[in-house]
Formats: structure tokens, sequence, C-alpha cells
């Protein structure tokens, strides 16, 4: 077989005369085996974490024979591949076939074709839905702030967002107090730009096409498994419709891009990593803290320039984001306005792989979310009248375990760290609304430095000093939250043996929602005696019960 210039039927090992053939014998790369799990990636054996990894930092690498040349760039170099393997190309085992082509980019045809249209920027296009019955609206933002320090690890805004316009969707079906709405973001205009440059379409990104697919939900996020033909552009499809930064790195994508690699070094490397050779260094790359992202990809093989359409059809859909209500919704209910208020955390990767700064990227959505509250605060700054911001918006998730077990009455223990302490701020409001909170209600919440980090200071009710404790894990006694939980084991011990008493836990489920979950084990066994097996038991019967809620991520 031959294909992308390269005989895989035939390449042997080159470089001398005791060159031999590389098999899955005597081919380290594929003897070291997989990091993922059996049936997930490439279907490997499971290689414990401990074992070492062959990378290009171990030594300088040296000459590459027969034309295999290393690509020069920060981007490549990031990789870290084992450029011992590219210095006598093999034959290459394992090789997969290109995906078929779903998807078309074509001309438009009958009515409805246009000249070029530029993209909205903040504002999906029609054919992106979310799940019945919900549509995508316009909902203006009311006021927008930092909540944290401008230098926090962890920049987290506040918004007041319009909701009076909103229709009812469904009988009976509201904004609720725990609920949470969704937001369809789009991908970060200047990515969007960079991928286009980079497939060689920027002149043509504003043009219409008519987008035709085999079958599937794509380019909708929950419509009809059926084909279609939608007209639209490619900016649009690029920013509206694919994830440009999660779960992009998979075999078929770099079979793609070596198809369409012009420089046969390039070429051959990506070929490489496609093939059972690669395995190990591929299922690495896939599980790494940062996997690579699509341009950082085409940034580190730059002669590779595949057709859009195919691109497209093998990037994952963007979907929503949800956020947690951080008020009551009911208390601005009236006539005149109503609003629903959220916190966004922005989430930043390391990119060091970058030429020019900033060498981070923003989440999808909270970057956007960012973006629009710099604008917002930068207007109010400035005295300026312009056309209110808004944010697509549908009603979300409001049946959620956060909303559906909240109650009015009965004592709850609330624990959150960051952005996790959001909802929380709702569950006081109401409760605040029937009574006092004062033993009643109590909040544990966890940051960093209260003077950076901090969120909602002073906006938790009257009783705010009585129900609520910081626990800072950077400045004073230096603990987490969930040293606290055990530190309150009577608390936490009265509040689950009570008939109506809950415990609500919010948060990051790495390090902060794992160690919650082993603190309250441990509040078992010292409370009443227990075994740490039976503790298990006993939290995992609360969580059966409704009395144990956790909304971790």
């Amino acid at each position: 077989m031959t294909t992308l210039g390269i005989d895989f039927t035939t390449l042997s090992v080159r470089g001398g005369a005791d060159a031999v053939p590389v098999t899955d014998e005597n081919d380290s790369e594929t003897a070291g085996g997989c990091l993922c799990a059996p049936g997930t990636c490439c279907g490997a054996t499971l290689v414990p974490a401990h074992v070492p990894q062959t990378s290009s930092t171990a030594a300088p690498p040296p000459e590459l024979a027969d034309g295999v040349k290393l690509p020069d760039n920060a981007a490549f170099r990031s990789l870290e591949l084992p450029v011992y393997r590219f210095l006598r190309p093999a034959r290459l085992l394992g090789f997969p076939d290109l995906a078929p082509t779903v998807v078309r980019l074509e001309p438009p045809v009958g009515a409805g074709a246009r000249a070029a249209v530029p993209v909205d920027a903040v504002h999906p296009p029609p054919f992106v839905t979310p799940h019945w019955p919900h549509l995508v609206h316009r909902v203006p933002v009311l006021e927008s702030r930092l909540l944290t320090a401008e230098d926090a690890p962890k920049r987290t805004y506040h918004f007041d967002l319009d909701v009076t316009a909103y229709p009812d969707e469904i009988d009976g079906v509201d904004f609720r107090v725990g609920g949470a709405v969704g937001i369809c973001p789009p991908n970060d205009p200047a990515l969007v730009q960079e991928l286009l440059e980079r497939l060689g379409v920027a002149g043509d990104a504003d043009a219409p096409v008519d987008c035709v697919t085999e079958g599937g939900r794509w380019p909708t996020i929950w419509g009809e498994d059926r084909a279609r033909r939608l007209r639209t552009t490619r900016r649009e499809l690029v920013t509206w419709t694919v994830d440009l930064h999660g779960g992009i790195l998979a075999k078929p994508l770099l079979r793609l891009l070596a198809e369409h690699t012009a420089d046969p070094s390039e070429r051959y490397i990506l070929s490489w990593l496609c093939s059972k050779q690669g395995s190990a260094r591929f299922c690495a790359l896939r599980s790494a803290p940062y996997p690579p992202t699509l341009p950082q990809l085409l940034a580190a093989f730059p002669s590779s320039a595949p057709p859009l359409a195919d691109v497209l059809a093998l990037l994952p859909p963007l979907m929503p984001r949800f956020y947690s209500l951080s008020s009551d919704p009911t208390m601005t209910r009236d006539n005149k306005l109503r609003k629903v208020e959220i916190a966004v955390t922005v989430h930043e990767t390391p990119e060091p792989w970058r030429t020019a700064p900033p060498y981070v990227r923003t989440g999808i959505s909270s970057g956007f979310l960012e973006r629009v509250a710099r604008t917002f605060i930068a207007r109010a700054k400035a005295g300026a009248a312009a056309p209110p911001l808004t944010v697509p918006l549908f009603r979300g998730l409001q049946a959620n375990p956060l909303a559906k077990e909240f109650r009015p009455d009965g004592p709850m223990l609330l624990i959150g760290a960051g952005v996790g302490v959001a909802p929380f701020r709702g569950f006081v409001q109401r409760r605040l609304r029937n009574a006092n909170c004062k033993n009643k209600v109590w909040v544990l919440q966890g940051c960093r430095d209260s003077l950076v980090d901090e969120l909602y200071a002073g906006e938790w009710g009257v009783d705010d000093a009585d129900i609520r404790k910081v626990i800072q894990s950077r400045k004073g006694t230096k603990k987490y939250v969930q040293d606290e939980v055990f530190n309150q084991a009577d608390l936490v011990w009265s509040v689950i043996s009570h008939p109506d008493g809950k415990v609500f836990v919010c948060g990051s489920s790495k390090g902060m929602g794992e160690g919650v979950e082993e603190a309250l084990k441990k509040v078992a066994m010292a409370s009443t005696g227990m075994s740490a097996e039976e503790a298990t038991e006993f939290w995992d019967e609360k969580k059966r019960t409704w009395q144990y809620i956790t909304e971790t991520w």
C-alpha cells in the first residue's frame, strides 16, 4: 500500500548493514504499551503511570538520517516526541484508514444565496438549538463586576442577567434556587481567525456556503439525527459549532492531518503517531493534563492544511456550559424587572508553545464571558452609551440535584470552595425570606486568601457572621475546607442526624470534593465508632436518601 508518498508495506529500518525490519516484538515503543484503558483510544494494555516514558528531553536530538527532519518550531518541541524513533524511518504497522467524508461545504444553490455576511459574534445561528423545548435567547447584561482581585489566581466575575422577557416554555417550569442556566458560547474570534488562516480559507471565511451533512445532529446541538443542508459561512461554523479546545486528539484527526501534509518529514511523524509503533506516545499525549489542541498541532506541522469540511467532521461539537444561579431568582420578580445572577470563574490553560503573548488560553465559555464582563466594566467606567450587551442563554437545568433537594426548612450545612459557594448564596437568601438563618443554616466557604478571592464577602444577609465561616488555604491557619469539616464534627453530625437535615457540597471534585468526602467519613467514624467501610456505606445511604447532595466537576 502506498499513500502519503510513503510505502508502508515495504518500508523497513534503514541505516546500516545491521538494519532490521520493525515489528511488534522488537519495537520498544509498542512494547512499552499504552497509557489508556483497554477499549479507549487504541485498545492496548494499560501501563502503570509510574513506568517511565521516553521523551525528547532525555537527550539532545541527533541528526536525522534519510531526509527525515524535525520541524523547527516551539509547538513541535512541546509535544516531546521520542525523536530517536525517526532516526531510521520504519515500516509503520496498524496504520488507520481515512475517516469517510460526511460533511461537505458547497457553493450555495437555490433561493437565499447571498453575499458575504459577517458572523454574529455574540449569538449563535438559529440552527444551534439546545434540548427541547428551549431556544437560545439574547439576554441583556444588567451588571457585571469582578468578585476577586484582578491578580487572583482564578478571576471570578458576577453577572446580573435580565430575564424579564424570557418566555414561559413549559407550564410550571421556572428559574429555581440552586438551578443552572445554559450558556452557548462562541470560540474566541482570534482563535477562529488563526484556524481559518492556517487552513488557507480565511479569504472565503464570510462567503456563503451550503453545509451538507450525511446524518447526525451536528451542526445543531440537540437537533434531530438526520441529513441536513444549511446555509451558513465557514466562519460561522468554526465560531459556533465545534470545540477547538477539548477532546480533539484522536487518530482519525492525526490521519487526516498526515494525508494533507506537504512536507515528507512532517507527514512521516504524523503517520507514526497514528501507527501502532506510536501508540504509547499517542496515549501519553491524549492523557496528559493539557492534551494538544488543533491550533497547536497545526503550528507543530505547518505544512498540513486539510480541507475545513473534513476537520469539522472530526472535531467534537461545541456544547453549552452550565452555571448555577448565585441568587434566589424569586427575589427580583416583579412587574417591571426580573433577573438571575451567576458567578463565572475564568479557567486558564498554559500554552508555552505560543511565540507571542498571551501564553495561556482561557476556557471557551469563561473566556467569552470575561470578554463580555470587561467590555461592560470598561463602558461603565467611561460612561459610554452603547447598545446593551447580551449573552446567549437558555433556562438550562432547573431539576438538578441542588435545585431539587433545596428545602425552605430543616437544618442545612453548605460546603463549597471557590465558585462552588455561588449557589449557596441563593439558598441563604431564600431561607432569610422565611426566617432567621441563625442555628439553621451553616456555610463553610473555602478560598485561598480572603483579601484576594473570597466570593460575595458581606453579601450573605444579616446573619453573615453567625452562619458562615471562611477557611483560607494560603493565609491565616492555612487550612482547606475539608480540614474544617472534620473540625466541625459535632455540627456535621447534628445536621445529618436530624430527620430533615441535609449536607450540600459544591465545587471541584478533584481535591476539594474528594477531600470533603473523606472528612465526612472520618466524622462518622469519630462520632459513632464506625469502621471505614461502615462510614462509606453510611454516607452512600445518605446520598441515596438525598440527605447528602453533591454537585462537583
